[in-house]
């Protein structure tokens, strides 16, 4: 995911079950980088599969607690997933969130402009 936010291609997002019960964090390599699409309460979201604090995976120390909150378990930062803002540190940087849409039947990257 680099700066501006690419979209995701359909192959990152083959085989994930758009009906994935809130909480799913499934591991994604879009545009080369490492990704994490995430289901939340409002619906799916794709971020760096890294922690802004230490780096560490949220595909391996992640969960989604309440709904719409990402906690990374390595030293206990949380985001909001509809936003990327930090609720709680040690994190300081938000994450870039792209919203993630569900066409028949499939979930699919942001529409490029």
């Amino acid at each position: 995911m680099t700066s501006g936010g690419a979209a995701a291609g359909p192959d990152a997002l083959a085989g994930i079950d758009p009906d994935a019960a809130v909480g799913t964090i499934v591991a994604a390599t879009v545009d080369g980088e490492a990704a994490a699409v995430v289901r939340h309460a409002h619906g799916w979201v794709l971020v760096a599969d890294w922690c802004t604090h230490a780096q560490c995976r949220f595909t391996d120390d992640g969960e989604v607690v309440d709904g719409t909150t990402l906690v990374c378990n390595c030293h206990g930062s949380e985001f909001d997933l509809r936003t990327g803002e930090v609720l709680v540190g040690p994190a300081e940087t938000a994450l870039e969130v792209q919203a993630l849409v569900v066409e028949s039947g499939t979930l699919r990257g942001p529409q490029r402009s």
